[in-house]
């Protein structure tokens, strides 16, 4: 079950994430896989400017992911990130409303992501089927990763699975972005952020000032 992410949390993100995030990479083969058409209803709403009010946030736009798509996206998104050890999977943490809320925003980048994504997560529906007769979501995990394994490794790719593993790259961003934007994401790779120090300020530690006079001697600088 994926917990509720209210927009104010999903709108941050969105914000952070469209300085930051890389085109995935496109392929255009289709030699034996089917890529769905899809046709979208163009998305009218307008953006929330260039100085959003994140303390009261207003999002002018709607949420487009349809429930099937929903369903299929946080099921790949589990995949991507499981729940390890201490570590929630990505559901636990909100990713697919991310998701959602970056396919919804009516920006340019965001509505050529929504064409791969739509399009990507139906084929992962159909493709699932006809391996399974179940949709993504409803197969077991093994059958989920037998899909995820044709199309996550780029020297795996098998002819025809170009755009399927494009779809997937970006997936895979997105989940990445999402999570390591959260607090249980910081935890998980020691980010500590800015943490309050109790009494004076300490200074680095004698481990990090040794490799600091290790860097500057390599560059043939003397140390101050």
């Amino acid at each position: 079950m994926t917990v509720a992410v209210d927009r104010r949390t999903t709108l941050a993100w969105l914000a952070a994430a469209l300085s930051a995030l890389p085109e995935a990479a496109r392929g255009t083969g289709l030699e034996g896989t089917q890529w769905p058409t899809v046709t979208l209803k163009p998305v009218t709403a307008p953006g929330y400017g260039v100085d959003p009010d994140m303390s009261d946030p207003k999002v002018p736009w709607p949420l487009t992911l349809t429930a099937a798509e929903r369903k299929a996206a946080t099921a790949l998104c589990d995949m991507i990130l499981p729940a390890d050890g201490t570590a929630p999977a990505a559901s636990k943490l909100g990713v697919p409303a991310f998701v959602d809320e970056w396919v919804s925003a009516p920006y340019p980048n965001q509505q050529r992501d929504r064409k791969t994504i739509v399009a990507g997560l139906a084929w992962l529906d159909a493709e699932s089927r006809r391996r399974s007769g179940k949709v993504f979501a409803a197969s077991s995990m093994t059958q989920r990763a037998a899909i995820c394994d044709d199309i996550a490794f780029k020297d795996r790719i098998k002819p025809g699975h170009e755009k399927p593993a494009a779809f997937f790259t970006l997936m895979r961003r997105l989940t990445l972005r999402a999570y390591f934007s959260t607090a249980e994401g910081w935890e998980q790779i020691g980010y500590l952020g800015n943490t309050p120090i109790d009494g004076p300020y300490p200074g680095p530690t004698p481990e990090a000032l040794a490799h600091l006079d290790k860097i500057i001697a390599g560059l043939g600088l003397a140390a101050a």
